[in-house]
């Protein structure tokens, strides 16, 4: 009879059990079952942003849970471990750690204190997953930083690419002034009910009348409006067709106050005429809902705020001043010009970068997309079998829910490059999307198999600096 030892001692009996099933391979996939029939988890790879917490560990025994159960049902299983190093959080992460924002180092460092960041909470949660009695199979293990991961992600957007769906433009995008890049929608979360200042500013009317060529000046109108910063970006003045108050006002011409430029009052069925005076300034852009505007209206753009949240060049005296400040001294300057009415307390909900929780914008920027097909992707959907059914509902919903198309460029550092490049010929706007044989590349460190520009015989290429939406590698 085996003696019991007076305590039990968990750290060597588990290690010794642990030890053990590795030498037999108890958890290892081979792949020579039958593919049909294999049981495969394939779950998103946690970031290696920091140490496994709680939640991730509940969410591994899930699949702890299925993974052994179908093994003891004689499935072949495959568990991998992933890790999806790239990204926001990521390079937030080394930002905080080393008291730096990115673009003070060069790219190549950056990445490298990314590189060993993620490398080092890698091992932490490896170590620690493996204490825990996870049966992952290890020789399964993947990182979305090395190459012949991402490699595979540029293959999947070069063949949608060839297939219709990848473009490049400059459209109105989510921006975060902090990360300083483009988010998508997805990225973006709400904060509700957030405190703010309702303004009641006098826009004067101008010389001319209504249509701005007669001898007679236009009425001024009042407008309410949380965002004076943004009144260098004013193009309109809109009011709802329906509200009696403003029945004789739609096609006059005001003037933006501090600003000068001559602005014209519209009427759109998207105002609502309760909130403040009921006549709005259209900026380009305060919200999503001024993108709207300005598209349906074809109004003219006006960029009045930078990529690093500061005003730009078109606010005048007011450019370089950080929002908060520019919001300061133009309301200041509006009450010393006799421009401001009232102000009040109200609350609303305000967008936020997922990683920082900064504020997001709305600029009109180049970026790369790839098309929303909606009935595609809901046609598609409908040939899965979803457990449980309610799943399907959800993913329809967030799919007729997409306002715009999806944005995948981020001005980034760490993440897959965008296997692409520009003819560096003067008013040339060709670019050259990678070949399949060409990836993995990193077009900023390799040229373009083609050798001259199909469309001005140039030879000289400008690799894509824009990086992949960390979701591309997911």
């Amino acid at each position: 009879m085996t003696d019991l030892p007076e305590t039990y001692d968990p750290d060597s009996i588990e290690s010794k059990w642990r030890e053990r099933w590795q030498e037999m391979d108890v958890y290892s996939y081979d792949g020579s079952g039958d593919p049909e029939t294999a049981y495969v988890i394939d779950a998103p790879p946690p970031y290696p942003t920091g140490n496994l917490h709680i939640g991730n560990a509940l969410g591994w025994c899930y699949m702890d849970f299925a993974a052994r159960y179908h093994r003891l049902q004689g499935a072949d299983v495959l568990f991998p471990q992933g890790w999806d190093c790239h990204g926001l959080p990521t390079e937030v992460k080394v930002e905080e750690i080393h008291g730096i924002h990115r673009t003070e180092v060069p790219r190549e460092e950056f990445r490298e204190l990314c590189i060993e960041h993620t490398e080092e909470q890698i091992a932490a949660m490896r170590e620690t997953m493996e204490r825990l009695g996870f049966s992952q199979d290890w020789d399964h293990e993947y990182r979305t930083m090395d190459p012949e991961y991402w490699g595979e992600t540029q293959r999947s957007v070069v063949r949608m690419a060839e297939n219709g769906y990848v473009y490049r433009d400059e459209h109105p995008v989510n921006w975060c002034p902090r990360c300083r890049t483009a988010i998508a929608d997805a990225e973006v979360e709400t904060a509700e009910a957030v405190p703010a200042t309702l303004y009641t500013i006098t826009f004067p009317g101008t010389d001319g009348g209504a249509d701005g060529e007669g001898d007679e000046r236009s009425e001024s109108i009042d407008i309410a409006t949380t965002r004076p910063e943004l009144l260098s970006a004013c193009v309109a003045v809109a009011v709802d067709p329906d509200d009696e108050r403003y029945a004789d006002r739609v096609g006059d011409t005001v003037e933006v106050p501090l600003f000068g430029q001559h602005v014209e009052v519209l009427a759109d069925d998207d105002v609502d005429s309760d909130f403040g005076t009921g006549a709005v300034m259209i900026c380009t852009f305060g919200d999503k809902q001024d993108v709207d505007w300005w598209a349906e209206h074809d109004l003219p753009l006006r960029s009045a705020l930078g990529k690093d949240g500061t005003l730009t060049d078109a606010a005048g005296e007011y450019a370089g001043l950080a929002l908060d400040e520019a919001e300061d001294a133009i309301v200041a300057d509006l009450d010393a010009a006799g421009s401001l009415q009232d102000r009040s307390e109200t609350t609303g909900n305000v967008g936020q970068c997922w990683r920082c929780d900064t504020p997001i914008e709305i600029l009109s920027t180049e970026q790369w997309f790839i098309e929303v097909r909606e009935e595609e992707i809901l046609d598609t959907a409908q040939a899965v079998e979803w457990l449980p059914e309610h799943m399907y509902e959800r993913l329809a919903d967030w799919t007729r829910g997409m306002d715009w198309d999806w944005v995948i460029s981020r001005q980034r550092e760490f993440a897959t490059p965008i296997p692409a490049w520009h003819c560096a010929s003067d008013g040339c706007e060709y670019t050259d999307i990678a070949s399949e044989k060409e990836l993995p590349v990193d077009p900023t460190e390799t040229e373009p198999a083609i050798d001259a520009c199909p469309e001005c015989g140039g030879d000289a290429w400008i690799g894509e600096t824009d990086v992949m939406d960390t979701w591309v590698d997911s």
